[in-house]
Formats: C-alpha cells, sequence, structure tokens
C-alpha cells in the first residue's frame, strides 16, 4: 500500500496550502527518494518538483540536495529531468547562502554529465546545461572563480555536441 500511498499524497499536493503541510511531507518524500524501488523514486521526485514551486520551500529541499545529486546519475531520462527541474526550481529564489556547500559537488557532477547518455532527450541536455550555468552563477557570486577553467572545458563539448546536427 506504500506506493499507492505516495502516489495519493503527491497528487494532494499541488491542491495543499501552506508550509507547515509542506515541511510535514517533505521526510516522507526524502525517504522515498533513497528507495530501491524507482517508481518511488519518481514519485518522491514528482512531489519534490511541485514543492520546489513554493519559493519558501527552496532552503527545506536544499537538504536532500545530496541525494539528488546522486540522482543525476541514474540512467532513467525522466528521472534525470525531474532532478535538474528541481534544481532548477530551487536556483530561481537565488537563495546562495543554502546552496554554497552544494553548489561545487553540483558543478563536478555537472561538468562530468554525459549529454551523450541523453542524445535522444534534448530536453536533459537543456536543462543541464541551464543548471550549470545558474551553479556557475552561485559559484562566481560566491566569489569562487577557480572554477572558470573547469567550465570552459564542459561547455565547449557540450555546445559542440548540441550543435553537430
Amino acid at each position: 500500500w506504500e506506493l499507492p500511498a505516495l502516489a495519493f499524497l503527491v497528487e494532494l499536493l499541488d491542491y495543499v496550502e501552506g508550509r507547515r503541510c509542506h515541511e510535514s511531507v517533505l521526510p516522507i518524500l526524502s525517504r522515498h527518494l533513497q528507495s530501491q524501488c524507482p517508481e518511488s523514486r519518481r514519485l518522491a521526485l514528482r512531489g519534490l518538483l511541485v514543492l520546489s514551486v513554493d519559493p519558501s520551500m527552496a532552503e527545506s529541499i536544499c537538504s536532500l540536495a545530496e541525494h539528488l545529486v546522486e540522482l543525476l546519475h541514474d540512467g532513467d531520462g525522466d528521472v534525470v529531468t525531474m532532478t535538474l527541474s528541481v534544481f532548477l526550481n530551487m536556483f530561481r529564489e537565488k537563495n546562495f547562502e543554502a546552496f554554497s556547500s552544494t553548489a561545487p559537488k553540483l558543478a563536478v557532477v555537472l561538468r562530468s554529465f554525459s549529454p551523450l547518455l541523453y542524445q535522444d532527450n534534448t530536453q536533459v541536455q537543456l536543462l543541464s546545461l541551464r543548471l550549470f550555468q545558474e551553479v556557475m552563477e552561485l559559484l562566481a557570486e560566491e566569489g569562487r572563480k577557480t572554477l572558470n577553467m573547469q567550465v570552459h572545458q564542459s561547455l565547449v563539448p557540450l555546445f559542440f555536441h548540441l550543435h553537430d546536427e
């Protein structure tokens, strides 16, 4: 019954307002985000995608950033797309203090992120580029200019790959 209950909860999130309700849902989503069941992870990501639209939830969701970074290595294009979208929603609020510890790790993951795995999924490629840009802007604003060389090394091959056709 756990999977149908989670699906029901995720569907209700669109209709429930209030940070307090969302805060109580976050531990449930966190537990399912780390599940071995792919459907549980996918539903938890859908829930986080809904919560990440709420600006007041960015800091709370940031506590799950380590698990979200791990999901970027998932072979499922939908999981990667949702994960990138959650990060982009959180970065939209420019709450950089919450991301200061995660941003360097995310930059490294995105730098080694292989768009070739998702050749047929242009959305993943574009989202990864946008997120990489956001992360690099964050790091630049934080005064960490040491990653400039890594940016140039990873953006040029990705740019050529996207415009190869």
